[in-house]
């Protein structure tokens, strides 16, 4: 890009520049000359230096227009039609000073907390110049969702909930092993008709620093807190558990008979240690317990020599161990039976997501171990696995930058995001909307 100029005819539309992150929005350009290549760049500042950007080039129809809903790129930082593709092919760059001069016009101060608002600005080029640009703001919720923090001895977390205060069904989050709240999910959660509460089980001020030997307790603290909301309607409670959160989440959904709707996502069946160290340590923790006592898991016995395998890979950046580990805990067959989550004992439904190409755990595989069982218990036509080819773990918030290790199947991991958020919601409104 060789500058900027201002020029009347090309023009970018957007219908929607105030839109929530989880809403498609339509994008095109008009007033341009048919069959003539344009490029559209979108940059968004993270914090201090740190820019993501994508971009792509198309060419324009016989009208003049290029409709990204309608053309794939002739080349760019993804391939297909797509009209979100710019949003979830970003990925870091460095920027000439000019434009990120330009950039933090739009973006002047750095966002406050987590959710504050996206905003991304949309450059059109032609000819190495700039004719035109527009910014475009994304929420994490919308206007009419209110969110309380709560700081209590049995129970940290956000709380979201409508402004009216009409009770609505209620979803409990757990976020994976990164600790701390999941606010983004519960906030998108709640924007669609739900109390959602998410809920802090480990990673924060006043909760254990490790995913280690984490009482169920936090999770039946949090369901005899939200009961007594006035936001929140009688019936059944749902729950949302990621990654190793699924782990929490299927447990609780075993014990605790309010819940009623449980969604896993990049999840897995089988319990596993808690997250510590690799060492030449002799056992390993649990990462649940119940009542004073550790919920089974794989495994008591630490295996020394692929603990430091898993180590050495990962003090030297050869790779993600996380999967070797997991799947060298996995091959002890009877040990793999004893420390799967007995999801027959559920008593409501559940929704399970897991990507084929998961660098993590096999979700896929680990996920059916306890869902087979469950509906061979308990047959439900509201209860579904769902598997996506090429997804790997980062299944998730749709339209948001897609973390793989393949570029080849990125589109394949961004498309996942999209449906299994419409199935999460639709599941969410069909077990707990009465």
């Amino acid at each position: 890009m060789k500058g900027f100029v201002t020029v009347s005819h090309p023009n970018i539309v957007i219908h929607d520049i105030l839109s929530r992150i989880d809403e498609p929005i339509n994008i095109s350009v008009t007033g341009v000359q048919p069959g003539e290549v344009i490029t559209l760049h979108l940059i968004k500042k993270l914090n201090g230096e740190r820019y993501l950007a994508s971009k792509a080039s198309y060419t324009a129809d016989q009208e003049g227009i290029v409709d990204l809903g309608r053309q794939s790129p002739v080349q760019g930082s993804y391939q297909s039609v797509d009209h979100m593709g710019l949003f979830w092919s970003m990925e870091p760059v460095h920027l000439t000073e000019e434009i990120k001069c330009y950039i933090d016009q739009h973006q002047p101060s750095e966002p406050c907390d987590e959710l504050s608002p996206q905003v991304s600005v949309l450059l059109l080029e032609m000819a190495d110049i700039i004719v035109a640009h527009q910014a475009i703001t994304r929420q994490w919720m919308s206007s009419d969702i209110e969110n309380h923090s709560i700081q209590e001895e049995e129970l940290i977390g956000s709380f979201f909930y409508h402004k009216d205060r009409k009770p609505r069904p209620a979803i409990i989050v757990l976020g994976g092993s990164e600790g701390g709240i999941n606010e983004k999910t519960a906030a998108l959660l709640a924007s669609h008709g739900f109390s959602v509460l998410a809920v802090a089980y480990f990673g924060i001020e006043k909760r254990p620093k490790q995913l280690r030997e984490i009482p169920l307790e936090y999770v039946e603290s949090a369901l005899n807190w939200i009961k007594e909301k006035k936001e929140v309607q009688p019936g059944g409670i749902g729950i949302h558990g990621t990654s190793r959160g699924s782990e929490l989440a299927l447990w609780s959904a075993t014990l605790f008979p309010d819940i009623m709707a449980t969604v896993s996502l990049n999840g897995s069946a089988v319990s596993f240690c808690g997250i510590v160290p690799w060492t030449e340590e002799p056992t390993l923790p649990p990462a649940w317990t119940y009542q004073g006592q550790p919920l089974p898991y794989l495994q008591p016995d630490n295996p020394i020599e692929l603990a430091l395998e898993c180590k050495e890979m990962w003090v030297n950046r050869k790779g993600n161990p996380l999967r070797l580990w997991h799947d060298g805990l996995s091959k002890n067959v009877e040990l793999l039976e004893k420390a799967t989550i007995q999801l027959e004992k559920m008593h409501g439904d559940l929704l399970m997501v897991s990507g084929l190409e998961d660098e993590s755990w096999d979700s896929a595989t680990l996920s059916a171990l306890g869902f087979t069982k469950k509906m061979q218990a308990h047959p439900s036509g509201r209860s579904k696995h769902l598997k996506y080819e090429g997804a790997g773990h980062y299944i998730g918030i749709p339209y948001l930058r897609v973390i793989s290790t393949d570029q080849r199947t990125r589109q394949q991991l961004a498309q996942a995001s999209v449906d299994s958020w419409q199935e999460t919601i639709k599941f969410y409104k069909q077990v707990l909307c009465k």
